[in-house]
């Protein structure tokens, strides 16, 4: 058996020991078969990718997580709070497309105003979201549904190009697998459902993105297991016990009259030679403090949320609270922005499905921000204020410049026009800046 030392040292090294007593590293993996279970989901395999078996851990332990702790759950919650926020609507200037997107946003089948909120936590919480898209023959409407990540067993992607994903391979329960084609996939136009994958937190290289929980999990488990040993340690010092000393030729006298413990309230007369003492445990509260603290500021650096967001103020003021938030709302921006991608890219694949099937009339390619309006909360307030300041300032000084100029100047007013509205967050075309030009100009 070994020593004390050495069970210590090997706890606190990550070391365990197997029946035969040979020491073990915590990091190892296991040995597993070479059945088509555990291979890489990518096609073919590249260094980057996590095998099946890693993959399902992950999963399995960022739900348990979001399940039952209060802080995983949380940075979850915030996540989706500032990307969706109370309102995230879609629209259209082509007439055809917009009518569609508001017969597929609110179809009883889909509901997208109700479904936005799960799958952005999804999204935050696997790192990857799979959407099938089940379209209907008759009418060319498309019906969305999710696969769940841990039921993906491996991804085809082209032989000359690993991001163009052709299509998905999902684990049924017989043990089996079922073949999604993915939209891309030149034969996706005579399935009646396609699969579509999104990913968040994917290093080059990989097709599976990463849990926002992936960095703070051991942290999670850490915390947690430091906090349940404290809420035991203030249990046990409900439990004292009472020291009597009295001398040696009553002791035995003692031992009897004290065999029971006298009851809360009791009056005990002595004399001066017996006296009490409580022996209790000492928490040293202090102590952990510093470390529970520190573990939480691992937390904190994993999900890029500063403390006073789960509602510890800690040394923070007014002044530092506000720069800490600085960098925490740009990453929450980035990820509205692929959010709303995300929407647009499901949109118009289903747009895209009704007109192969002779529903729908076909719109000519262009980009999104061409095709799709967008309503969607703003992630910091006070970028509105700081925009209005820019924009105000910016115009007045024109103002005071066309005070120094004689008469007016068109390239002056097309200058003027275009930085004031890229001052105020809202840059527009040349064309659009034109038109407003030549409509001022006719009053």
């Amino acid at each position: 058996m070994p020593t004390m030392r050495e069970r210590i040292l090997n706890f606190l090294t990550g070391k365990r020991r197997n029946g035969s007593g040979e020491t073990l590293s915590a990091a190892a993996r296991a040995v597993v078969d070479d059945s088509r279970g555990w291979t890489s989901l990518a096609s073919p395999a590249r260094p980057h990718e996590r095998d099946w078996a890693e993959v399902q851990g992950l999963y399995e332990d960022s739900l348990a997580a979001y399940r039952k702790n209060p802080i995983a759950w949380r940075i979850i919650a915030t996540t989706t709070n500032y990307v969706v926020g109370d309102r995230l609507q879609l629209s259209s200037s082509r007439r055809e497309l917009n009518r569609f997107l508001r017969l597929f946003w609110e179809h009883p089948k889909n509901r997208m105003h109700l479904r936005l909120a799960a799958m952005s936590d999804e999204l935050a919480r696997a790192g990857d979201l799979f959407v099938l898209l089940f379209r209907n023959p008759v009418d060319g409407m498309s019906y969305i549904r999710f696969v769940t990540k841990d039921r993906i067993a491996r991804i085809e992607t082209a032989p000359n190009d690993w991001e163009s994903e052709l299509a998905y391979y999902e684990r049924t329960e017989s043990g089996g697998e079922r073949r999604w084609l993915a939209a891309d996939h030149p034969h996706a136009h005579l399935e009646d459902a396609v699969m579509l994958h999104y990913a968040v937190n994917r290093p080059i290289g990989a097709l599976l993105g990463e849990s926002d929980l992936t960095s703070m999990l051991p942290w999670l488990a850490r915390y947690s297991r430091m906090l349940e040993d404290r809420v035991r340690l203030h249990w046990a010092v409900r439990a004292f016990l009472w020291i009597v000393t009295v001398p040696a030729n009553k002791i035995a006298e003692k031992q009897a009259q004290y065999r029971q413990p006298p009851e809360a309230g009791s009056i005990i007369i002595k004399d001066e030679s017996e006296r009490w003492e409580v022996a209790a445990p000492e928490l040293h509260g202090s102590d952990a403090s510093h470390d529970l603290r520190a573990v939480r500021q691992m937390v904190d650096a994993g999900s890029g949320y500063p403390p006073h967001w789960r509602g510890e103020p800690a040394d923070a003021n007014l002044a530092t609270a506000t720069a800490m938030q600085a960098p925490t709302e740009r990453a929450l921006a980035r990820r509205q922005q692929y959010f709303i991608f995300m929407l647009q890219d499901i949109l118009w694949t289903a747009y895209q499905r009704a007109v192969q099937s002779g529903k729908a009339r076909p719109i000519s390619s262009a980009s999104y921000a061409e095709l799709f309006t967008v309503s969607a909360p703003d992630v910091s307030r006070s970028d509105n204020e700081s925009l209005a300041r820019a924009a105000k300032d910016i115009t007045q000084a024109f103002a005071t410049l066309y005070g120094l100029l004689e008469g007016r100047s068109g390239q002056m007013d097309r200058l003027l026009l275009r930085l004031a509205l890229r001052f105020a967050g809202e840059p527009q075309s040349e064309e659009t800046i034109a038109a407003i030009l030549q409509e001022t100009a006719s009053k």
